[in-house]
């Protein structure tokens, strides 16, 4: 089992990270590059729920701070790991999927395997967490 860490408030280097620009924030289409997938709710089954591999999902809304500070982040890790798939669920256009996985807090990383949650964390972490938590997920892999 994943272990679940929770950051209290945001950091210096968090603000660091906001003032870079564009490149942290959520797309609101699908990602061509590596395995990042933004979900609808008719995706999330097939992507999630219905996967073989290890899946970590990423709760997001584009007003969120500390998701815009996270999204550059999991998605460097997620794309250095091939065992691992990433999904983007902005809980803003899919909320029900929200309410189903009890996320009340963003952003909200889960990690999937065989379609049950493994693991998880809430909040904006450090890179080296934030890879550290891929990892083990993609350690489930087959």
């Amino acid at each position: 089992m994943l272990s679940t860490r929770f950051l209290t408030r945001p950091t210096v280097s968090t603000f660091a990270v906001l003032r870079r620009g564009s490149a942290c924030f959520h797309s609101s289409s699908v990602l061509q590059t590596g395995k990042v997938f933004e979900a609808q709710e008719e995706t999330f089954g097939s992507l999630v729920e219905k996967a073989s591999e290890p899946v970590i999902v990423d709760f997001y809304a584009e007003w969120c701070g500390p998701c815009k500070v996270l999204a550059p982040i999991i998605e460097s890790a997620v794309n250095s790991n091939k065992k691992v798939t990433l999904v983007k669920v902005d809980v803003d256009k899919i909320p029900d999927i929200a309410h189903k996985y009890g996320v009340s807090s963003m952003p909200t990383v889960k990690a999937f395997h065989k379609g049950k949650v493994v693991g998880g964390f809430i909040g904006a972490q450090h890179a080296k967490f934030v890879k550290e938590f891929v990892e083990r997920a993609g350690s489930l892999a087959n």
